[in-house]
């Protein structure tokens, strides 16, 4: 059964992450225990990621997660590319549990 799908929200924020360098990207949808980030950045799976999520209030959330999946240039079903990571998070914090269960109301 499909699982990833279940309680995701596309919601387009802001990220810092770094590898060698630091890198800003997009998000393209959350959920209480991932990220999928938009970047055409190759990241190995496996690798653990710093995370800082911008919120659209002044505020950001520090995250810790785990690359489960990198995607390069994937056909959408509109024709649209998605390029980047799956991120499962690392015993996410409650203020970002608490964000996400925002998001549903």
């Amino acid at each position: 059964m499909e699982k990833r799908g279940k309680d995701r929200i596309t919601k387009r924020l802001e990220v810092k992450f770094h590898t060698d360098v630091e890198n800003t990207a997009i998000t393209s949808n959350l959920s209480e225990s991932g990220i999928f980030i938009r970047t055409k950045r190759a990241i190995r799976p496996g690798s653990i990621l710093d995370i800082k999520l911008n919120l659209p209030n002044p505020s950001a959330l520090l995250l810790k997660g785990k690359v489960v999946r990198c995607m390069s240039s994937v056909s959408g079903p509109a024709g649209e590319t998605k390029s980047g990571i799956g991120v499962q998070l690392i015993s996410p914090p409650p203020e970002y549990i608490s964000y996400i269960n925002s998001l549903h109301n």
